[in-house]
């Protein structure tokens, strides 16, 4: 099996280096020891993080998110809100329809209970579309002029998309806000582009508009009311900007818009580090199998805890290749660590191991669900000791396997 397997790295697939390293297994032989100086990183396709020859920084306080919601709903999609909305410093704004505000004015004393200190609006628009339409124009207006960094990206999302607050900030230094630009990404399910469209950012994975944008479409608020029957706000929004605007939408891979279901671990194992957003968490997927953390506080809290430990690097992937073994380990940073009893070659690791209940993707390929594979997920990190220096454990957990758990040693 994997304890003391003397583990060897090709070169032609990976880093032009060959390493050799042993692992540890406790007395017990329940806990298996790696050190991840011994393990190869993953060289993807496409960098999560690919930059221009310019680079443009930005800060918390240069953006301005907005959701519309309702009063009944944000208490189920509390968990999500509470991800990204309590971030220091950070410009938000939530939108509730006016009547159902005034039935439930006890939200305002809810939300900051939770730690939620968004500014609170209310709309006398009752039609979904169109208040979601309002959503730019709102933020335009309600942005605080008396500051000394003015508000370069306005961002609407969906009220259960989750953002990754660091990875937004790093992706967009690639991209000026000075010029109009429209930013997001499309669905990655085949089937929801034939019913819905290419033209559009998908809500749930987040609608970017520069400062530039974001005012030339403040200007344009009536004529974009003639799109308000078409079904979803974000649609609503597309046809505004590439129709009216004349403004084309800028595609980037890190957002998210997860509109598959079931079991997604074979998307999270496919070299997805550096993604700004995600959507549709526990309503169509589950970030881990039944019996691991099956309940939302819980699998946020994980989710939590793996992001502000490993920032950019949350879901990089390394690498061990047991030619004797003819096996793989592939460590997904944050996520799990997984033997697949064959070796994987570049190719596969390029592809989408498909785990989940759905049709073929967009803008990935996808391979055949492994039939023989071994996968522990993310438990929790340990700060110790070690020759007089800090080094910190991450543990990743298998209940059914005689190894429960793999200890990954970060340095």
């Amino acid at each position: 099996m994997i304890n003391n397997i003397l583990i060897e790295f090709p070169t032609s697939f990976f880093h032009n280096k060959t390493t050799n390293v042993k692992l540890e297994l406790s007395h017990d032989n329940t806990t298996l020891t790696l050190n991840i100086k011994d393990l190869i990183e993953c060289e993807e396709t496409i960098s999560p993080f690919t930059m221009n020859n310019t680079t443009h920084k930005y800060i918390i306080e240069e953006l301005y998110f907005t959701i519309t919601t309702n009063t009944k709903r944000i208490i189920n999609t509390i968990h999500y809100l509470k991800f990204w909305a309590t971030f220091p410093n950070i410009n938000c704004l939530i939108i509730f329809e006016e009547n159902d505000f005034m039935n439930n004015k006890n939200i305002i004393e809810y939300l900051i209970h939770e730690g939620i200190l968004c500014k609170i609006q209310i709309s006398n628009i009752t039609n979904y579309e169109e208040r979601y339409l309002e959503l730019f124009h709102l933020a335009w207006q309600n942005q605080n002029r008396n500051v000394t960094k003015s508000i370069q990206w306005f961002i609407v999302s969906d009220d259960d998309t989750i953002w990754f607050i660091n990875n937004l900030l790093h992706t967009l230094q690639q991209y000026n806000s000075s010029i109009s630009i429209y930013l997001g990404n499309i669905s990655d399910r085949k089937s929801q582009i034939k019913r819905h469209g290419d033209y559009y950012a998908y809500g749930g994975g987040g609608i970017l508009l520069s400062r530039s944008l974001a005012l030339l479409l403040s200007k344009y608020n009536q004529q974009c009311k003639q799109y308000r029957k078409i079904y979803g706000g974000d649609a609503v929004i597309g046809k505004c900007i590439t129709e009216i605007l004349n403004v084309s939408l800028i595609k980037n891979r890190n957002f998210q818009q997860m509109d598959y279901s079931g079991d997604m671990a074979g998307y999270f194992e496919s070299g997805i580090y550096g993604l700004v957003s995600l959507h549709h968490m526990f309503s169509l997927w589950k970030l881990f199998p039944d019996g691991y953390a099956d309940k939302i506080n819980e699998t946020m809290s994980l989710l939590q805890l793996a992001y502000m430990k490993f920032d950019k690097n949350f879901l990089k992937r390394y690498i061990q290749i047991n030619r004797i073994t003819n096996q793989t380990l592939l460590l997904t940073m944050g996520y799990s660590v997984s033997l697949f009893n064959r070796i994987l070659s570049y190719e596969d690791l390029q592809q989408v191991e498909n785990t989940w209940n759905g049709d073929e993707m967009t803008m990935r390929k996808y391979r055949s669900k492994e039939k023989n594979k071994t996968t522990w997920y993310f438990r929790r990190i340990i700060k110790e000791n070690f020759n007089n220096s800090i080094q910190y454990r991450t543990v990743y957990e298998n209940r059914h396997n005689q190894i429960q758990y793999i200890n990954v040693i970060l340095c």
